[in-house]
Parts: structure tokens; C-alpha cells; sequence
């Protein structure tokens, strides 16, 4: 489940806290649907060079508008010139005014310049640079519309795709909004006056926002991005550094500094201080995929930690994919495990494993797991955290599932009682095309993408299985990414 790419996740919610655990229900009598739309378009955060523009009005105003509903990423739709018109920031049923920004082939987007009637769900957004910052669109949406929409996204993509209804709609997993995100990569570039912005990418645009304080980031690494930029401006390897990605842990905060010139022994002490003064870990990277090294350019292979639980810690390499939420990912563990009841007596299969997340907290309540992961690497780290923590009865196998036939898992794990898959965005649509072969009693299917989980549904239900329950993870709150959990029981 990877996310953000601009790090910037989301701010601190509206005018009264969430209650964690609750989720709206759409189908409420006292609220209307959100009546969201997927018409397969582009995301607001791609940059639409493919599709030339026609009639451009740069910032040109269109008039005004009745917001009819959502998109799929939460932007509101309505008609203009007989096309589809995308407005990014409206809510459904508001009368706003819009200003152009592209025209398509069969729809054109705009920003709203006015709203001249608001909805009772729209709240004055929390974070100064929410109006040209990247990384969070849903800022001006209560709280409680936000997991209405992401609800309402999985259970429609559901429908329409795969004519499937869950027999029951579980609590959202939820966290705080404020500081919840524990790593994010932001981008460095050099003024023509000679200063320098350390921030996220604007919406649709490849320039930077300067941020000095970003309301999603976890304290900790909120902390450095002062001293971070202040180094940058003593930087004596001119225009070296490109990214600095920040990672937080349970112990000290990590930092990635990407440069495409050697710095120098100026900029390494300047580092060395850094680190001292604000208790973090620094490496080096010094090109695409090139091995970190520590600030004297040794070698390195270095660990930082995370919690599940009071007594289940597991180590990660910098460069490890981790959930960027502590909070929801210890909420969706346990979710997990409840889901697929076990009694301690089961085989269990955890494909798409990465370093462990699901698989050691498994080990714990069955009688054997198997993760599978094509990764290498995080295989590796898997077994490391299996061998520190005692477990025994946790294999880790390094595959990749795309290629991966069933009758090879079944020659390599046997049979299997539960299934747990957590695949990326592309969904696991190579493995599930034959899953009824492992004859598993229970799935539970972590997903990032709606789309991709409705099309993996269909495949599950002609195979012979049930869709029980589903639950939305709200992994990153004020953004439009939308993650779930769904159960199936084999019928």
C-alpha cells in the first residue's frame, strides 16, 4: 500500500474531534448520498500533458455552478459546455463560481473562485498551504464527510464492477488528524535569486511550496525541517541536494539526503551537528537506488523501529516500505486478526508480506504462516524479525506472486486454512484468478485501491466466495486516497 508522493497526507481536522472507531453511514436518514461518480479520468495530482488542451483560459472565469456530486477523488462534477466539469475543492449541492484551468476531450477542470452557497459539511481548512500545497485535497470537508466519501467510494466501486455487497459495514479505522504521518519526501530547489524551498509539490504543477511546518507531520520530523533548511542555505556543494526524506520510528527519526554532487566536509559537519542537536539518524543516497551511506560516505545498512504492540517491535531498513500511519496500522492489524478468527490451530498464507507487518503478529495466534513477498530484501528483514522475536513458526519466501502459479504455493506451503493479501495498486489479479485451488475457509483482502479490489472481488466471488464485511482505513485522513479491508468466507 504505498501513497503521497508528495508527503504531504493531511491536517488537523475540523471544529470538533473525531471519535475514533465511528464512521458515517451515507444511507443515514437525516444524510443524503454522496452520490460520487468514477468516470475513468486522470487524478488531480497527475500532470495532464498527454491530452492536449483546447481553447485554453488561463485562469479565465466561467461562471457560476450547482455542484451535482463527487468524483472519485472528491473533487465536485458538474456541466460546462456539455462536458463533465471537474471542481477541485467543491462539495455537492453548493452554488460556487469556478475559474478554468484545462479543457479535454470529454471534460475540463477548474478551481473554485467563490462559494456562493456552502454546504453545512464544508469547514474553513486547518493548514495555511492547503490552497496550493499537493499533498491534501479534501481539507475543506468536515471530518465525518471524509469517511462518508471514502465509504461510499469502496462500496460503489464494489457494486458497479463487481455486484457485490458486504453482509455488513464495520467501523472505520481511524486516527487523529494532526501528526499522524511518519515519513514523507520532500523536494529541494534553487531560486534564480539564489534561495532556496524545501516543500511539496503544488497541486498540478511541478513546483515547490515552501513548508515549515506541515500539520500531518509526525512532531518529531516537523522538528527538523527548520534546521533542514537552514543547512540547505549553508550548502557550499552548489544545487547538489534534490530530496530529503524524512522517516519516523519509534526510537529516533530517520533522514535521506539525495545529492548528485559529493558534499563537502563543510556540509557533512553541518549534518553531523544536525543530527547531534536534534537526535535523528542521517544517510546519504547519492543517486536513484544507490546505496545509503553514513555522513563520512561509508557503506551502510542501517535499522529503524516500529511498534505493533507493546511487546511486538519490528526493525526496518530506511528504504523499507512501512505504513505511514502508526496509529491505523496497529487498528488494522488487529482487524485483521479478528477477521480471520483463528484458534491457533491454522495454516495461514500472507502474501505480499513485505518485512512482516501482518505475518509475526499471525505467528503469534496460529500454527504456522507463510509470507510471501518479492522483495528480497524485506524478506530478509522478515526473517530477522522472526529470529529476534523468537517465532518460530514464521516462514518468509521471496516470489513474485504476478508469476507465482497456485499449484507452486501449494508444492511450497501445503494447504492453508486463511489467506491474508495486501497487494499494491495494481491488485492481485494473477494469484486470484485460481484461489479456490488453496481451498482457504477465510481471505482477508487489505486494499489501496477501490478499483482494484472491486475487480479482485469479482474474481473471489466466482470462485466461490462470500464478501462477509468491510471496513474502511482511513491511512491518511484529508486526502482523497481511500484504503479497506474486506472479508471473504469461501461459501
Amino acid at each position: 500500500m504505498s501513497h503521497g508522493k508528495n508527503g504531504g497526507g493531511k491536517r488537523p481536522g475540523g471544529k470538533q474531534p473525531i471519535k475514533l472507531g465511528r464512521k458515517p453511514r451515507a444511507s443515514s436518514k437525516n444524510k443524503k448520498p454522496l452520490n460520487l461518480d468514477f468516470s475513468d479520468v486522470p487524478k488531480r495530482t497527475t500532470l495532464r500533458s498527454q491530452t492536449p488542451e483546447v481553447n485554453a483560459r488561463p485562469k479565465q472565469r466561467l461562471g457560476e455552478f450547482t455542484i451535482d456530486r463527487l468524483s472519485h477523488d472528491g473533487r465536485g462534477l458538474t456541466q460546462w459546455n456539455g462536458k463533465t466539469l471537474f471542481v477541485d475543492g467543491a462539495l455537492p449541492g453548493e452554488r460556487i463560481s469556478a475559474r478554468f484551468v484545462s479543457e479535454h476531450g470529454r471534460y475540463a477542470e477548474a478551481v473554485i473562485d467563490q462559494v456562493i452557497a456552502p454546504d453545512e459539511a464544508r469547514q474553513p481548512p486547518p493548514c495555511p498551504h492547503y490552497n496550493a500545497c499537493g499533498g491534501c485535497q479534501l481539507q475543506h470537508m468536515s471530518a465525518a464527510m471524509q469517511l462518508a466519501f471514502k465509504q461510499e467510494a469502496v462500496v460503489e466501486q464494489l457494486q458497479r464492477w463487481a455486484g457485490l455487497a458486504p453482509r455488513q459495514l464495520l467501523p472505520a479505522i481511524s486516527s487523529s488528524t494532526n501528526g499522524y504521518r511518519s515519513r514523507a519526501r520532500m523536494g529541494v530547489w534553487y531560486e534564480e535569486d539564489g534561495s532556496i524551498t524545501l516543500g511539496f509539490r503544488q497541486r498540478q504543477s511541478k513546483k515547490l511550496t515552501a513548508i515549515s511546518n506541515c500539520l500531518v507531520l509526525e512532531p518529531k520530523l516537523n522538528q527538523l525541517l527548520a534546521p533542514l533548511q537552514a543547512w540547505l542555505e549553508q550548502l557550499q556543494a552548489a544545487k547538489a541536494v534534490t530530496h530529503i526524506e524524512l522517516i519516523g520510528a519509534a526510537e529516533t527519526p530517520g533522514v535521506i539526503i539525495r545529492h548528485t554532487k559529493r558534499l563537502s566536509p563543510a556540509d557533512r559537519q553541518g549534518l553531523q551537528t544536525l543530527a547531534q542537536n536534534f537526535h535523528c539518524e542521517i544517510w546519504l543516497q547519492g543517486g536513484t537506488g544507490a546505496q545509503l551511506t553514513d555522513i563520512n560516505d561509508e557503506v551502510c545498512d542501517p535499522r529503524l523501529f516500529y511498534s505493533l504492540s507493546a511487546d511486538l517491535t519490528l526493525g526496518f531498513h530506511p528504504q523499507d516500505f512501512i505504513q505511514v500511519n502508526a496509529d491505523v496500522n496497529q487498528q488494522m492489524v488487529q482487524q485483521a486478526l479478528q477477521m480471520l478468527a483463528l484458534t491457533g490451530k491454522e495454516r495461514v498464507l500472507d502474501l505480499f508480506c513485505g518485512i512482516g507487518n501482518f505475518t509475526l503478529p499471525l505467528a503469534r495466534v496460529c500454527a504456522e504462516v507463510t509470507g510471501i513477498e518479492a522483495v528480497e530484501s524485506m524478506v530478509e528483514r522478515g526473517r530477522e524479525n522472526a529470529a529476534k522475536l523468537g517465532l518460530t513458526n514464521a516462514r518468509f519466501m521471496a516470489a513474485d506472486l504476478a508469476k507465482l502459479s497456485v499449484h507452486q504455493i501449494q508444492q511450497r506451503c501445503g494447504e492453508v486454512d486463511a489467506i491474508l493479501l495486501d497487494p499494491p495498486r495494481d491488485g492481485a489479479r494473477e494469484i486470484l484468478s485460481n484461489i479456490k485451488q488453496l481451498a482457504a475457509r477465510r481471505i482477508v483482502y487489505v486494499s489501496c485501491n477501490p478499483a482494484t479490489l472491486a475487480r479482485d472481488a469479482k474474481l473471489l466471488a466466482e470462485s466461490g466466495y462470500i464478501l462477509d464485511s468491510l471496513t474502511i482505513l482511513d491511512m491518511f485522513p484529508h486526502t482523497a486516497h481511500v484504503e479497506s479491508m474486506a472479508l471473504f468466507l469461501r461459501s
